[in-house]
């Protein structure tokens, strides 16, 4: 095989290895892990409120302590209510005096006059991702009488009824898709239809994979990378022809 072809098949070799694809690396965002009574935003995440499911997104600005072992992110110009609270230990919680929160359960509840509360996902690349989320009463006193949804930049993907307690009253959604960088996905929980709040504290358990976009790198010309070619080639084949000629001389006492 001449030079010029080993050249060649060489450096193709090289410029295919560096035309491909740069690896992606997955990302979970759970939100009951995830979620920080020090931070909001929190990374991914924000807590917050609204006053209907399509209206101005306000970031709770407060943290306190529902119980000793029960956090909470709320508005103190609301009142005590809308809210977001977790359980902060490792083991079931009745603190409260009408609900039970499972271990690092996350929970919800909405406002007097009906004002949603909500936890916001903001993706932070453009993705492919799969969402897996379910809402669960946690007022067994009551029990819990809400409205539950999940929406993607304001699109309503999913919407129920939560009427219950505990595992029996759940329910679940997932789904997949895409996201660009700065999408969001809300969950939210409302007052339900009896449109009252008492003993509305909701269980929100959601996880979101993602998977980065794959980077697309620009594709030469094939007359671009072809000429490129002959040309490193070329100037190999001049080098070793120099180095002959070299070796010639240097045998030669010239």
């Amino acid at each position: 095989m001449s030079l010029l072809k080993k050249t060649q098949i060489m450096l193709m070799a090289a410029f295919i290895l560096g035309m491909a694809a740069k690896p992606s690396f997955s990302a979970i965002f759970n939100v009951a892990s995830d979620f920080s009574l020090t931070n909001n935003p929190n990374g991914a995440w924000r807590y917050g409120w609204s006053s209907s499911l399509e209206s101005n997104f306000n970031l709770y600005s407060n943290v306190g302590k529902q119980t000793p072992t029960i956090d909470s992110w709320y508005d103190p110009a609301k009142a005590s209510w809308p809210f977001v609270t977790h359980n902060s230990t490792a083991t079931e919680d009745n603190s409260h005096p009408t609900t039970t929160y499972q271990p690092n359960q996350l929970g919800f509840h909405p406002g007097y006059y009906g004002e949603y509360s909500i936890v916001r996902w903001i993706a932070p690349e453009a993705a492919t991702y799969s969402l897996a989320t379910m809402f669960t009463g946690l007022d067994y006193v009551g029990p819990t009488t809400t409205d539950v949804h999940v929406l993607h930049n304001n699109i309503l993907l999913f919407s129920n009824l939560i009427n219950g307690f505990g595992a029996s009253s759940s329910k679940s959604f997932t789904t997949a898709g895409t996201v660009q960088a700065g999408d969001t996905i809300d969950f939210a929980v409302g007052y339900g239809s009896n449109q009252t709040l008492s003993y509305d504290s909701t269980g929100l358990d959601a996880t979101i994979s993602t998977t980065p976009a794959a980077v697309s790198e620009p594709v030469p010309e094939p007359s671009t990378v072809l000429g490129g070619l002959a040309f490193s080639a070329f100037i190999a084949k001049m080098r070793m022809k120099r180095k002959r000629q070299q070796k010639t001389l240097a045998s030669t006492g010239s």
